[in-house]
């Protein structure tokens, strides 16, 4: 039997459906304008809590200088139980099962003072005056998470070699928390200064866990020898995000930080020699944060990345790798680390300063030079050389023309003597004479200015290059990366006392300055008495100024001035016909002093 249509149920379906649709859409519109709302912001609060947590705990890594008395060095790492032997062909130290710090490392063949007995000390454990360390460690988005700190003793693992050897299987140190995460790091090191380290968590436990892995570089106050000097960068050194970063100390002491999220790149510290540096992979993706605590005993300077979070789940692992450069400056070593680790721009570790394209060739130069005659002393005498002879067609041009215009000043003086009334005048007569000897006052300043980005350079890389660290020159430089260390104040050496330091003006800044009064004798004269009063006091103050630079540098500043004078003498010949008088004071002292003679023939007579 066939059903009849009945108008009253067709509209409670209709009704149905409209209350179907009005439901969902006060879900939905709950959904989309109260409910995920909420659930963004729990979910906001609950990562800006476990960052929060992850950051406090990394900041209290920042303050672990908690030491009552601060200890000399040996007896802290003797106090701090076993250790792994470090054994490279460049460093070598070892690393405490407790805390599992990389906090104990020398630098073979690199020596604190000339006298080559004890080596230097890059990294120190925290207790020791100048502490400075590398730490790896975890942090989790969960409170009450039982994670390896500086107090934990780690385990050396089965089958594990019992010392980091250069070139060597890894050393595996295990640390199990008794609640479901097993701990790994393995730690090795190349044939150089790099440092390999993975750390890898394992849940045999039944949570889920959000992981993330930090790594840091700390340092106890201001490191020793640390100059300040604006010339030359020591402090945290970063290449995150494309950019060069190079904060100083005091800048920090002040609350400056360096954050960056999401970022790639390296971050550490350099001194003047020396760098310690965390190289994530080129690939691999972190936050980053340059900071500065109060410690107990002094400030404690922090570099640090935290890198994304990692869900571990029941039965599985989590790992990161990260490296190490640890060591010396090495243009060499660094360059093939770019290359074969993808590090970019790791030889900004170096700091060539501001005309790095400049400063970096005469590195490399200097090195291969080094290299090619197997003295460094040699080295920077042709160096100096290499440069004069690149640098030529610039002086050439800057010394012909000071040439003309030594050969115009009387000219120059009469017409000034002529029409010192008439200024018009003057400045026409004046540009006719440099018209007729085509000469121009200005031509010798621009090459001079062109080269000064030159004379930083060559400075700069002086500065610092290792080589010169301990490096002899013949005769009486010990060391050519210090000062002189004689001086003209006690006959060098002769009399039995030592000058104030400031009268340290030893033999070579002596020899500078007498390379300056004759490069100045063979100048063209200032037509201002007072400029050339300015200019014959100007040697004996560089001298001064000098004196208290580096030894190398001094060196160079005085063969380069004895090219410069052999130089000066050939073209001031040629461009004079050969005539001597062009030579400054050896013709006007001649006239005067035949004048004087012939005045007093006459008044003999």
């Amino acid at each position: 039997m066939m059903k009849q249509y009945d108008p009253n149920e067709a509209q409670d379906r209709a009704r149905l459906m409209l209350a179907i649709v009005v439901s969902l859409t006060i879900l939905l519109g709950f959904y989309f304008l109260v409910e995920r709302p909420q659930m963004e912001e729990r979910r906001a609060r609950a990562a800006a809590e476990a960052a929060a947590q992850r950051n406090a705990e990394v900041e209290a890594a920042v303050a672990t200088d908690t030491a009552d008395v601060l200890k000399p060095r040996g007896d802290v790492i003797a106090a701090s139980g076993r250790r792994i032997p470090v054994s490279g062909a460049k460093v070598r130290g070892s690393i405490a099962l407790k805390g599992a710090r990389l906090d104990d490392l020398e630098l073979v063949g690199r020596y604190k003072t000339v006298a080559r007995e004890d080596e230097v000390e890059l990294l120190n454990p925290v207790g020791t005056q100048g502490a400075y360390y590398v730490e790896n460690g975890w942090l989790a988005n969960k409170s009450g998470v039982k994670l390896p700190t500086p107090d934990t003793v780690w385990q050396l693992a089965a089958n594990s070699p019992d010392a980091v050897v250069s070139g060597g299987q890894p050393v595996v140190l295990e640390w199990d928390n008794g609640e479901g995460l097993l701990f790994r790091r393995s730690i090795a090191l190349d044939e150089n200064y790099l440092f390999t380290v993975r750390d890898t968590v394992t849940n045999t436990g039944a949570e889920t866990l959000d992981m993330n892995a930090y790594q840091l570089v700390a340092r106890h106050g201001l490191p020793e020898g640390y100059s300040g000097f604006f010339v030359l960068h020591e402090g945290p050194v970063a290449f995150i995000g494309d950019k060069h970063i190079e904060p100083d100390y005091k800048d920090l002491n002040k609350g400056e930080k360096i954050e960056r999220e999401d970022t790639s790149g390296w971050l550490g510290f350099s001194d003047k020699y020396w760098l310690v540096a965390l190289l994530p992979d080129k690939d691999a993706r972190f936050n980053a944060r340059i900071v500065a605590a109060k410690g107990k005993h002094s400030p404690v300077y922090q570099s640090d990345i935290v890198t994304p979070t990692q869900t571990l789940a029941p039965g599985g692992e989590v790992s990161v790798k990260t490296h190490v450069y640890a060591g010396v400056k090495d243009l060499k070593v660094m360059v093939a680390y770019e290359q074969t680790y993808g590090f970019k721009k790791l030889e900004l570790g170096i700091d060539f300063g501001m005309w790095y394209f400049i400063t970096k060739p005469f590195f490399i130069l200097l090195h291969l030079l080094t290299d090619w005659s197997g003295n460094i002393a040699i080295a920077i005498l042709l160096m100096t050389v290499i440069v004069r002879l690149a640098v030529f067609p610039l002086t050439n041009k800057s010394f012909r023309s000071m040439a003309k215009m030594r050969i115009i000043a009387p000219k120059l003086k009469e017409l000034q003597e002529k029409y010192k009334d008439d200024r018009a005048t003057l400045q026409m007569e004046i540009y006719e004479l440099y018209k007729k000897e085509d000469a121009n006052p200005f031509s010798g300043c621009w090459p001079m200015l062109l080269q000064i980005p030159i004379v930083f350079a060559l400075y700069k890389v002086i500065l610092i290059s290792v080589e010169l660290r301990h490096a002899p020159f013949w005769g009486w430089i010990p060391d050519m990366s210090a000062p002189d260390p004689t001086s003209i104040f006690n006959l060098f050496g002769l009399l039995p006392y030592t000058p104030p330091d400031m009268l340290m003006i030893g033999g070579w800044p002596v020899l500078f300055c007498l390379s300056m009064i004759q490069l100045k004798r063979i100048s063209p004269p200032m037509t201002d008495p007072i400029q050339e009063k300015l200019q014959a006091s100007f040697p004996f103050v560089m001298t001064f100024l000098l004196a208290h630079f580096a030894a190398g540098l001094v060196i160079y500043w005085t063969w380069s001035n004895v090219l410069t004078i052999v130089q000066q003498y050939y073209i001031l010949k040629k461009v004079g016909n050969e005539d001597t008088h062009l030579l400054r004071g050896h013709s006007s002292r001649r006239k005067k002093k035949k004048a004087k003679a012939g005045k007093a023939e006459a008044a003999d007579e």
